[in-house]
């Protein structure tokens, strides 16, 4: 099975969004830490255990990983509206939206973030045990 990152990465390839200038999985790379003319989506993991146990194991795995999107100075973008296109594109590929953070600016950049964190729960089947 694919890490919860690469599926997440997936869905957001998926659906071209022009208003994401790069999409980044785990630590952000230095020669974009300072940047603030691009919106950055940061995908890292949060969640990675087993559940449904039954007969003394687990018949399943829970996923999930928090979304952050940097929002490129004066963007012009109408946010709300792609955030909920965002989420729903997750919900469609059966992930939960577990949270939905408010957005805030951060001191240093001025930027505006938002994060989200989905999580999916996986069924293993009795041969892949």
């Amino acid at each position: 099975m694919e890490l919860p990152t690469t599926q997440a990465k997936r869905v957001i390839e998926s659906m071209k969004l022009p208003w994401i200038d790069e999409i980044v999985v785990g630590q952000i790379p230095r020669e974009l830490a300072d940047t603030s003319n691009k919106t950055i989506c940061r995908i890292s993991e949060y969640l990675n255990e087993p559940t449904y146990y039954a007969n003394a194991t687990f018949k399943g795995w829970t996923i999930g990983v928090e979304v952050q999107i940097f929002y490129k100075l004066n963007s012009g973008i109408r946010t709300l509206n792609n955030e909920i296109d965002l989420a729903r594109e997750f919900v469609k590929n059966n992930w939960t939206i577990e949270n939905s953070e408010d957005h805030i600016q951060d001191p240093d950049t001025r930027q505006v973030i938002k994060v989200f964190y989905f999580s999916k729960d996986l069924i293993i089947k009795e041969s892949e045990n």
